[in-house]
């Protein structure tokens, strides 16, 4: 990092240049040491094991969602298989366990979705790129008021998408199955207007 400050200084030294190319492929984890002291320089044998270790995440958190993550993609495939083949056998509403596990999976995939980003987000600590630029010194600068104001409407608007989402569901799943008037319900109510005439 001294060899590049000195190089911005003066681009067409050659012994800069040399020693630059020398040190050129640990730049980031220099980069890492600012996290820790302003002047790298300064940086004392302590400061730069604590910036080593910096560098290993905390093992549980990765295993755990990684394999949950899994485990759910393995699930969402036997739920879709087994919904194929009890369709093609016109036995799907017969099975009262397999209409409950396929309401009980909806919100699974946004889980597996989250957890996919714990273990890209989580795991790649502290780079933003692999040893070239820690995330410590590519944060946002917006302030943290312009954060919460931009996370909070994003929250009452997704959670206002959820309540009439959920409202929806529930209207049409106490109305049945032929509240659409679609399909072979389509002529449900004009069969059932003909029956009452002929009455």
């Amino acid at each position: 990092m001294i060899a590049l400050e000195a190089l911005r200084k003066d681009q067409n030294n050659p012994q800069l240049k040399a020693a630059f190319e020398v040190h050129k492929a640990d730049l980031g984890f220099g980069l890492l040491l600012k996290k820790y002291v302003a002047d790298v320089r300064q940086a004392t044998p302590a400061i730069m094991d604590q910036a080593a270790w910096s560098t290993i995440p905390n093992v549980a958190p990765m295993f755990w969602s990684f394999r949950v993550m899994v485990a759910l993609g393995f699930s969402f495939l036997l739920l879709f298989g087994l919904a194929l083949w009890f369709s093609l056998k016109n036995t799907f509403a017969e099975k009262r366990w397999l209409l409950k596990w396929a309401l009980y999976w909806i919100p699974m995939p946004w889980l597996a979705a989250e957890l996919g980003w714990v273990v890209a987000e989580y795991g790649r600590q502290p780079w933003t790129i692999y040893g070239i630029l820690p995330t410590h010194l590519s944060t946002s600068s917006l302030t943290p008021t312009s954060i919460a104001m931009s996370l909070t409407g994003f929250v009452l608007f997704y959670t206002g998408l959820l309540v009439v989402e959920m409202f929806l569901m529930v209207k049409y799943a106490k109305m049945g199955p032929s509240s659409p008037g679609t399909g072979r319900y389509a002529l449900e109510k004009p069969a059932r207007a003909e029956l009452k005439g002929a009455h």
